[in-house]
């Protein structure tokens, strides 16, 4: 092609090529170099496809009614690679704490560390994580949420970044949070004492945070309970003169009351006293609802009624929630006493820098988890994350899961992230200090490993045989029931797992699963994409089948095209 802009020298094919290119370049927002910052994975990985392999001597029991959680040891791109065959779709949030770029021999691409002067060190970052994001963001359910920690240096990247593939309109808010009060004594003109959190949902018409409060003196004005969760009682007629009778007409009724105070109606009944929202100086006021929404609300003693000197005041329950402010300063988040010195205390010694506090981590969890999440963390560092959702657990009850990854530089998975989580789950003694009851729970631990990717027969045999832990995880079915030659089964306490490697044996498995009275989940293997319904029409009512390994290659050809 000709030089660089001389364009009188372009060929008419040429020059149709470029202004077809430029017309596709896009108008607005982060464009960097992604062919010169293309990333490189050892040799082990290059063209090949990721599985996971069990390391049994890892695996953590406690309870079989417990949740079993998943630590995977290897890059995350692989590991997001697998969770996007195993759990698309089926991850309520995902919290992560990136490396932050700043230039000071902190974080490794291409196997070399990112200097300050590297010219093209923000576009390494970005390619970096631009295609975990997109890997990552096909994991959430339609009303999760992403949240991404991160500092001033990627926090204007990220954030155009994080716009482009979860949408602006998706973008909940970038909370401040005060982690080092003390902040740094060498710095030349601002010492950075704050980090940020921007939080992102799937679909903002679907997304909803819980009603809890995170302040714990909030939390404690909660002072009672009942089947829906904690609540206060407050008064239900509002005092204030944009209350009044004058300004909500459609506020003033009456409310009819039992002589025992038990039994509120707006109905006049025989022998009820009738109240009005007045107050103790004769003001009219109005209530909190309008009739209507009133006698929804009126059951499960939703209102209660009591005697205050010579009048009756009625109370409505206000459950627990707080207005979330995106400045966070609680002495809670600090990360030098509840992130740094914990960690300590858990493992005996400082092996890792800059934790987050474990109480950052519960409470955005408190926010963002059902009682059943299951939570993705795949910058899991020191495992903060994973050791919040065990206390979550233990606190409310909850069954959540957490799955985290983590490569081994510096052996982090092996001495920091595991044993943190193996301590928090079985129990520790700190030094010198009383013993620290374990929070309960299993563990699975996985490494990362690779199968040719070459689309032959027998690289799909391969990549079959060496797929039950991924169809373990995918199924959450870990319990062992038999392995005959041909097939294995697991289970859990909900359904089995079949796996067929040979499909002269599916007679031979048909009359095993007859015995089971459970639902089977089958995945017979096939060179093409069989759906084997035929040959389980006398238990298609108890067996959902699935061929592969096509169906783990299609998501595969789709994340390495």
């Amino acid at each position: 092609m000709a030089k660089k802009n001389k364009y009188a020298d372009w060929s008419k094919e040429e020059l149709i090529k470029r202004v077809t290119a430029l017309e596709k370049r896009k108008k607005y927002g982060l464009v960097w170099d992604e062919e010169k910052t293309k990333e490189k994975f050892e040799a082990d990985a290059e063209g090949k496809f990721p599985v996971l392999k069990e390391v049994k001597s890892k695996e953590i029991k406690t309870d079989p009614s417990q949740p079993t959680h998943i630590l995977i040891e290897g890059d995350n791109y692989h590991a997001l690679s697998v969770l996007s065959y195993t759990h698309e779709k089926k991850i309520d949030v995902i919290y992560i704490d990136p490396p932050y770029n700043t230039g000071n021999k902190s974080w490794k691409y291409n196997n070399d560390y990112v200097e300050r002067d590297d010219a093209y060190r923000h576009s390494k970052w970005l390619t970096f994580m631009y295609k975990r994001l997109i890997t990552a963001r096909r994991l959430l359910t339609n009303d999760g949420f992403l949240i991404c920690a991160i500092d001033d240096n990627e926090l204007y990247t990220i954030g155009l970044l994080l716009d482009e593939i979860f949408g602006e309109k998706n973008r909940l808010g970038i909370v401040t949070v005060l982690h080092n009060p003390k902040g740094r004594n060498q710095a030349k003109y601002f010492s950075a004492n704050s980090e940020f959190m921007l939080v992102y949902a799937y679909n903002i018409e679907k997304a909803k945070f819980n009603k809890v409060a995170l302040n714990e003196e909030v939390q404690l004005t909660f002072d009672k309970e009942d089947e829906n969760g904690k609540f206060r009682l407050e008064p239900f007629m509002r005092a204030r003169t944009v209350w009044s009778r004058e300004r909500k007409p459609k506020n003033w009724y009456p409310i009819y009351i039992s002589k025992d105070l038990k039994n509120l109606s707006t109905s006049k009944l025989s022998g009820y006293i009738e109240v009005f929202p007045i107050t103790n100086n004769g003001k009219e006021m109005a209530w909190k609802n309008v009739k209507e929404t009133f006698d929804q609300l009126n059951f499960a003693n939703y209102f209660s009624a009591k005697i205050e000197g010579d009048k009756i005041r009625i109370y409505h329950k206000y459950y627990e929630q707080q207005v979330l402010k995106n400045v966070w300063l609680d002495q809670k988040y600090q990360s030098e006493f509840h992130g740094t010195n914990l960690l300590k205390k858990i493992l005996g010694k400082n092996l890792f820098e800059f934790p987050k506090s474990l109480y950052l981590l519960i409470d955005v969890l408190k926010l963002t988890t059902k009682k059943d999440s299951i939570v993705l963390d795949y910058f899991a560092g020191s495992g903060t994350t994973g050791h919040a959702i065990l206390e979550l657990n233990k606190e409310d009850n909850g069954i959540r899961k957490f799955i985290l990854s983590t490569n081994n530089e510096g052996r982090i998975a092996e001495e920091v992230c595991y044993p943190r989580i193996k301590n928090a789950i079985k129990g520790y003694k700190p030094d010198n200090q009383n013993y620290e009851l374990g929070l309960g729970g299993n563990l699975k631990y996985f490494k990362t490993s690779f199968v040719p990717q070459e689309p032959t027969d027998k690289n799909k045999e391969i990549l079959t045989k060496e797929a039950t832990e991924m169809l373990c995880l995918r199924e959450n079915a870990f319990e062992f029931v038999i392995e005959k030659e041909g097939y294995k089964v697991y289970k859990n306490d909900k359904k089995y797992l079949g796996i067929i490697l040979d499909q002269s044996v599916i007679e031979e498995f048909k009359k095993e699963a007859k015995k089971y009275d459970k639902p089977i989940n089958v995945y017979v293997f096939s060179l093409t994409d069989e759906d084997f319904s035929e040959e389980f029409l006398d238990l298609k009512k108890k067996v959902k089948l699935c061929s592969i390994p096509e169906a783990i290659l299609r998501v595969y050809r789709r994340i390495f095209k």
